[in-house]
């Protein structure tokens, strides 16, 4: 009887958390979706006019409300981590001594690829307009689209890593050693080094595994 309050507690925690994912979700779909209406609007498509277009593999494309929704769609679906699509097998790893914080980063590897992958696409996607003329629309997008990921995982975790340098005062030398002795999962990560002023003693962050 004492638990019943809680278990209410966490599932409305539960459900908070769901719903905020949901909604970043949700965001990016109606971004995807709008910056692609943009990109074929500025080469003279516009959507529901029975207009068509061919894609580099020579298919029909009819440029809809629905093409764009399934179009921002699957790239959420495969840019934005989801444990619903963490298998099986990732997650028997918590059985074994390797720690059972895995459907994260088995999520962050996937989207990461994937990431690079739609970019590329993106900047190479090339469709033939009904008067034969070929272009590049999604261009930009694929640009934008390589430049953010590079930022997000080369520019942002070295300036973090550097700052906690500073504000706990720690040099490159403690910062090899902190390496040298962390887990065995974390050797190649970006490490965060946490210096005690008091008595010296250090401690990280494995920022590989935290950044989202």
């Amino acid at each position: 009887m004492l638990l019943k309050p809680l278990q209410k507690l966490k599932s409305a925690a539960q459900d908070m958390y769901t719903a905020e994912d949901d909604f970043w979700k949700i965001y990016s779909w109606a971004v995807e979706k709008k910056r692609m209406e943009s990109a074929l609007r500025s080469i003279g498509l516009t959507k529901n006019l029975n207009q068509t277009f061919k894609n580099a593999a020579g298919e029909t494309i009819d440029f809809t409300e629905d093409w764009l929704k399934r179009e921002a769609a699957d790239i959420v679906k495969n840019n934005i981590p989801n444990y619903d699509f963490v298998s099986d097998f990732v997650k028997g790893t918590r059985k074994l001594p390797l720690g059972n914080f895995v459907s994260f980063p088995a999520e962050i590897a996937r989207t990461g690829t994937n990431i690079v992958e739609r970019a590329l696409r993106d900047i190479n996607y090339t469709i033939k307009l009904a008067n034969g003329k070929l272009v590049k629309p999604f261009q930009g997008i694929g640009y934008t689209r390589l430049f953010g990921f590079g930022v997000t995982v080369a520019a942002i975790p070295y300036a973090t890593t550097e700052m906690f340098k500073v504000l706990y005062d720690v040099t490159d030398e403690e910062q090899a050693a902190i390496r040298r002795y962390v887990a065995k999962w974390s050797k190649n990560s970006t490490i965060l080094p946490i210096k005690d002023p008091e008595t010296g003693d250090f401690k990280y962050v494995d920022f590989s595994h935290a950044n989202a």
